[in-house]
């Protein structure tokens, strides 16, 4: 009976050790495609708005971007990657109580927008923004494009169950006025899995809003208040450096509150809701 007991004792210890390293398996999700990668991206993000101001006139907005973003990897180094970055066109498209306002943001033909990420995928640089042929419609750019709606990746290796942080400000400029939102996001790996093209990180995302700014009526001062929460997806190629879909989702209640010096004197609610989604449609490799 010690015998068995010893020998189960020891294929329990050899089973928990077999397992261990795919459990606290930890991998660098850093952004690193290697040089003359070829990737494109669909491009699809929303932003409505409702409410009213101080007025009474009707705020509602409905935005949204749809198209593509071509990125060839002219080189992949220790510290950044440098990526030329084409598009065929990203139609961009406002509709509001009064009007509608529609424009198409491309590069100009044969030429590309040369961007350089970090390995946390953050944008560090942007050169030649000549080639750009576009007239912003709110702010909807394509450097605003990069900047909002691309990922951040951890500088550090990961485990699943292990989290990293990031914080962004997205500023909706709108009637005159200017709201920054602030956004705190939390992102989760969950799991490691097996694909065709390599091992593919689950990565969950949870984020808190914040609403900021401010606009001088005069006699008072108008502030904007507010908090929101979304939630997220992305999808990381460990092996290749590059994610293939990414998704947020986020809504907030907000006012705008006139002020004068502590007194609220008047509170006009509103609220509004962003989604976005990129997500990989093609890729050619080196």
């Amino acid at each position: 009976m010690r015998k068995r007991a010893a020998l189960a004792w020891v294929l329990c210890l050899l089973l928990r050790g077999a397992s261990s390293p795919a459990q606290s398996e930890k991998v660098a999700l850093r952004f690193g495609p290697a040089t003359g990668t070829g990737l494109t991206y669909s491009i699809n993000g929303q932003v409505n708005v409702t409410g009213k101001d101080f007025f009474g006139k009707d705020l509602t907005l409905d935005a949204n971007s749809q198209g593509d973003l071509r990125l060839n990897v002219l080189n992949s180094g220790r510290d950044t990657v440098l990526a030329g970055l084409t598009t065929s066109g990203i139609d961009v498209r406002t509709q509001t109580r009064d009007q509608s306002q529609s424009q198409t943001l491309r590069t100009a033909e044969g030429k590309a927008l040369e961007v350089v990420f970090n390995r946390t995928g953050k944008v560090m640089e942007i050169r030649n923004p000549d080639v750009l042929a576009q007239q912003n419609v709110l702010n909807f750019s394509i450097p605003q494009i990069l900047r909002d709606y691309f990922p951040a990746f951890p500088a550090e290796p990961v485990g699943p169950g292990d989290q990293w942080r990031e914080n962004r400000r997205l500023t909706i400029p709108y009637q005159g006025l200017e709201l920054q939102i602030d956004l705190a996001i939390e992102y989760t790996l969950n799991d490691i899995m097996p694909s065709p093209d390599g091992r593919k990180a689950l990565v969950s995302a949870v984020y808190t809003v914040g609403v900021s700014g401010s606009r001088d009526l005069g006699e008072s001062m108008g502030v904007f208040e507010g908090k929101g929460q979304g939630t997220g997806y992305l999808n990381f190629l460990v092996d290749r450096g590059y994610f293939t879909e990414y998704r947020l989702d986020f809504r907030t209640d907000a006012a705008f509150v006139a002020k004068k010096g502590a007194k609220r004197l008047l509170e006009m609610p509103f609220s509004f809701a962003v989604l976005a989604e990129v997500n990989l449609i093609s890729n050619q490799r080196p």
